[in-house]
């Protein structure tokens, strides 16, 4: 929230693409006016799901992929430059009173019924606020946190963060978001999935401080560096 009045700390981290849950559609607007391609999703104007990506990178200017999600939120984009891929920017909501079709549901959901998302011509990268972790799954019997790591690694995709660690799933020790801002009431519920066979090129990930983002956010930022290929496809 009020990213537009604290985007100096988004802009240390000198992303090359960022998904930005719960920001303003003015503060992509901000955004843009900085230099960045900006792209928003929302029912609320001062609440909904932006990404916005640095030059060279642009966002592919596609009516089709700008339309309102058909779940909340799980939101594509065609992202273009030194590493061409479809972005999914997630930012996990709840549609109503059924547990099963809340937050991670509308994830699933979206995994499920977007086969087109996941095709071998264009890498897919799917990362944000998910509101999930397999530490929560207990009461879930059909759609939950375990269920879509597996979808995607179905679909050739898995977790960077896991992979870099070499952590499970459930049994993270570094937490990305804090209830009420309290410390001791801490989660991993952010993520960053990427195609297989980028991880060896994973140079670097990174899970925000605590004492450094808790004037601004509940989370954490997580940011994961990659490594371009040359012409002869060596790192």
């Amino acid at each position: 929230m009020a990213l537009a009045k604290k985007r100096d700390l988004l802009y240390e981290l000198l992303p090359d693409v960022a998904v930005i849950p719960e920001c303003s559609r003015d503060a992509m607007t901000a955004c843009r006016s900085d230099g960045f391609d900006t792209c928003w999703w929302g029912e609320n104007r001062h609440k909904g799901l932006g990404i916005l990506v640095a030059k060279p990178w642009s966002i592919e200017a596609a009516a089709k992929l700008r339309r309102r999600p058909s779940q909340k939120w799980v939101a594509p984009a065609c992202i273009r430059g030194p590493l061409s891929f479809l972005l999914l920017s997630v930012w996990a909501c709840p549609v109503g009173t059924q547990r099963e079709k809340n937050y991670v549901g509308q994830t699933q959901e979206a995994i499920v019924r977007h086969p087109g998302w996941f095709t071998p011509e264009l890498p897919t990268v799917i990362c944000g606020d998910f509101n999930s972790n397999s530490s929560l799954d207990l009461g879930r019997k059909k759609r939950s946190h375990g269920r879509v790591v597996k979808l995607l690694d179905e679909r050739g995709i898995g977790s960077a963060y896991h992979r870099f660690f070499s952590e499970e799933h459930g049994a993270e020790t570094q937490p990305t978001y804090y209830f009420w801002h309290r410390k001791e009431r801490s989660f991993h519920l952010d993520y960053i999935f990427l195609p297989h066979d980028w991880m060896a090129r994973v140079i670097d990930f990174k899970v925000g401080a605590y004492d450094k983002w808790r004037p601004a956010s509940d989370h954490v930022p997580v940011w994961v560096d990659i490594a371009e290929k040359s012409e002869s496809g060596a790192v």
